[in-house]
């Protein structure tokens, strides 16, 4: 039977009821409180570790115009919400706390979190919260369980990133939709901020596009500038940069009213790569192609022009800004990987630095609950991604081995 019947049909046997014995003028009263107790939240609030309110908005672009009040939020609605605290709570009205659950996962395992628990976010990603009412207090409940009754869901983006993140982690809200340039090639991605280019010799310039991660109607709150002179919508963000001989670095940067600020690299190469200050082993790493070579100490893969891959992965190796080979933890594309001393990717449990951690059979470090092959639940850190034990997580029990204690 429908969710929503249920209530009408439970509302109606209510007022039913009690209206043979309740005088016409305290049906009123009677009829407010049926329809507080239909299951239904009359607040949905997010706050972060500060206390601070979280804006909600029925739009995932995150303008005012979309802005949701915390008492308008409706049973079965999606919302969304942006923030830069890895940790939030949930506060609720119109139900008793004991009565509303909290998911992380769409998974049928994953257990409900308490309303008074602390919610870690994935940082530099979007956390789907599924927050469910019950009849009762469910104790705990599986997000299989389908005897909620009442859903609502927010898509909750926390821009935070990690320390460890070496890609300019302090303005993580400002970026450029495009870059595109007359000559040479570029893979862009608005979470890269360094590209290396190579052009011909006779290439004594080149016109460079950098448009604002925007919409059109918001160019005005953005300024882009490319080496050093401010481009806008009037000459469609593109400037044409003289280039030397050899190597040129060009900057693009784009900062908004809030003045939150990027910067974009380009190390663009015009002509031969080699000079007169390039040693034995570089030359040789230039002209073998399609092979892996040993530069000043440091492994590079060559691409089939003999030029090394840079920004990118080699079947299970990742290679760096400047060519050499990856080591130890890698944030790529929103994605922690750990590549062992040899480069290699690695999967599964990893016990690293003292701590075990988890990679999928992508090599991506997985976070929060999760089951392995033998069936049993464990519980990886959202912040770090290392395996809790010993410990009690939401109310769950996780022994020295990590696993959790049913």
């Amino acid at each position: 039977m429908n969710k929503n019947l249920k209530k009408v049909i439970a509302i109606a046997l209510t007022v039913s009821a009690f209206g043979a014995v309740i005088p016409g003028t305290s049906f009123g009263l009677i009829s407010t409180k049926a329809y507080a107790a239909s299951g239904d939240l009359t607040s949905v609030k997010l706050k972060t570790s500060d206390g601070s309110t979280i804006k909600t908005y029925d739009e995932d672009d995150y303008k005012s115009k979309n802005e949701v009040d915390d008492d308008k939020l409706e049973d079965n609605g999606i919302y969304y919400a942006k923030t830069s605290s890895d940790t939030i709570k949930v506060t609720t009205k119109g139900v008793s706390s004991s009565h509303v659950r909290i998911f992380k996962s769409k998974s049928n395992s994953a257990k409900g979190i308490k309303i008074s628990s602390s919610i870690d976010l994935s940082k530099d990603s979007t956390t789907t919260l599924i927050i469910r009412t019950y009849d009762d207090d469910p104790g705990t409940v599986k997000y299989s369980d389908d005897s909620y009754t009442s859903q609502y869901t927010i898509k909750v983006k926390c821009t935070a990133t990690s320390s460890n993140d070496d890609e300019d982690d302090e303005n993580d809200d400002v970026y450029l939709k495009s870059l595109s340039l007359s000559d040479g090639n570029i893979s862009f991605s608005k979470n890269t901020s360094s590209y290396n280019v190579y052009v011909a010799e006779s290439v004594n310039k080149i016109s460079i596009a950098a448009k604002p991660d925007c919409d059109s109607d918001e160019y005005d709150d953005y300024t882009v500038r490319i080496d050093g002179s401010k481009v806008d919508e009037d000459d469609k963000f593109k400037k044409t940069v003289s280039l030397d001989k050899g190597n040129n670095e060009i900057k693009i940067t784009v900062e908004d009213d809030d003045d939150n600020k990027r910067t974009y690299t380009l190390d663009i190469t015009r002509g031969n790569t080699n000079n007169n200050n390039t040693n034995n082993n570089e030359t040789a790493a230039i002209i073998k192609a399609n092979q892996w070579v040993l530069v000043n100490g440091q492994w590079q893969y060559n691409d089939t022009l003999g030029k090394p891959v840079k920004n990118m992965w080699e079947n299970n190796y990742y290679l760096n800004y400047d060519g050499n080979m990856a080591t130890g933890w890698k944030y790529i594309n929103e994605n922690w990987y750990y590549l062992g001393y040899d480069g290699a990717m690695k999967k599964g449990w990893q016990f690293i630095n003292g701590s075990w951690y988890y990679l999928d059979k992508q090599g991506k470090m997985l976070t929060g609950w999760f089951r392995d092959i033998n069936g049993k639940y464990y519980y990886l850190y959202t912040s770090s991604g290392a395996m809790a034990h010993n410990t009690i997580i939401n109310g769950y029990k996780v022994g020295s081995d990590g696993a959790w204690i049913s």
